[in-house]
């Protein structure tokens, strides 16, 4: 079975790196960022969450009782905001669905967001 829908899902839609504190990741139109792959010890500033995918929830920076894509089926989340003092290391990939993505520092090798819809 060849299924577009299960492809287009994991980053197949293309990809940014960044690497500099203040430079924003923003999907192109219509797509949002499904997986951020962190290529040094980061930190990031922003992690914003796509509202559209309720009742989906993700963790982000801006948001408490949320998780990393499982439904919620209630406010005992139990997941926190990933702020200023979580640091993700070196080969981690977090998936989910954000709009905006940025580093808190400057970073030798920085991130890859990678684009689905």
């Amino acid at each position: 079975m060849n299924s577009q829908e299960v492809s287009y899902q994991f980053g197949q839609l293309g990809s940014a790196h960044s690497q500099t504190a203040g430079n924003t990741v923003i999907p192109p139109d219509g797509m949002v960022i499904v997986a951020v792959q962190c290529l040094d010890d980061v930190k990031l500033s922003a992690l914003t969450v796509d509202t559209n995918a309720i009742p989906i929830e993700y963790s982000g920076t801006e948001k408490t009782n949320s998780y990393f894509g499982i439904t919620s089926g209630n406010d005992s989340g139990g997941s926190e905001v990933v702020d200023a003092v979580v640091e993700f290391p070196k080969g981690v990939t977090i998936y989910g669905r954000w709009t905006h993505v940025s580093l808190q520092t400057d970073n030798a090798n920085g991130i890859i967001c990678y684009f689905g819809k």
